[in-house]
């Protein structure tokens, strides 16, 4: 692969699947040990690094070939912007996923989860209705947040500001894909055929 991706998308490939792999290897211990406190600031942290947002970011630089500066990639804000995307495509799968997750009796890594236990939340522990409310309210923040940060971002010159305004809406499309393919496929039976037993189902009210 590396012989067809040169840097400097490679390099941020190879960081970024570190960074996975160290996020997955949290996510297990956090997984085995259930009643380990953790909350929802420390649960997105960890989130960002296994949802795979980051690589879909990398490849999608070199594919529209955004040579864009380390300096200007490492920079605060488009390191926000970035974060953001990715919490925007981590709220949503843990919105569409909770139910198959609920019912698998493995719910215990998702964000409406850790909202129950949160008391930053201030929300009743059986409250489920109301965390889920919570996520998607959290969605609602980070899209408009995302929104206000991109017409206050500093100024890079015309030629690297022409980048990252393509950047801002391949990170957009990125976001919008993943939820349309998790909604569309299979793998979270969104869409299964209503004559089936749903004992136990999970349902959302938005």
């Amino acid at each position: 692969m590396s012989n067809t991706i040169k840097d400097p998308y490679w390099s941020c490939l190879v960081e970024n699947n570190i960074l996975l792999a160290e996020g997955m290897a949290k996510e297990a211990v956090d997984r085995e040990n259930p009643g380990a406190e953790m909350n929802l600031e420390t649960y997105m942290k960890v989130r960002r690094d296994t949802i795979g947002a980051r690589q879909l970011f990398d490849l999608g630089r070199w594919i529209h070939e955004l040579d864009i500066t380390p300096e200007i990639l490492t920079h605060p804000d488009i390191i926000r912007m970035e974060e953001q995307f990715i919490d925007l495509i981590s709220l949503a799968n843990d919105l569409y996923s909770y139910k198959k997750e609920y019912l698998a009796k493995d719910a215990e890594h998702n964000y409406i989860t850790i909202a129950l236990r949160d008391p930053t939340t201030y929300l009743h522990k059986d409250d489920l209705q109301g965390a889920i409310n919570y996520t998607y309210d959290k969605f609602c923040r980070v899209l408009a947040d995302l929104e206000h940060q991109k017409n206050v971002l500093p100024r890079f010159g015309k030629s690297e500001e022409a980048k990252l305004d393509e950047y801002f809406w391949l990170l957009m499309n990125v976001a919008v894909g993943t939820i349309q393919w998790s909604l569309e496929c299979e793998r979270y039976d969104h869409f299964a055929d209503a004559d089936q037993p749903n004992q136990g189902d999970v349902v959302f009210k938005l």
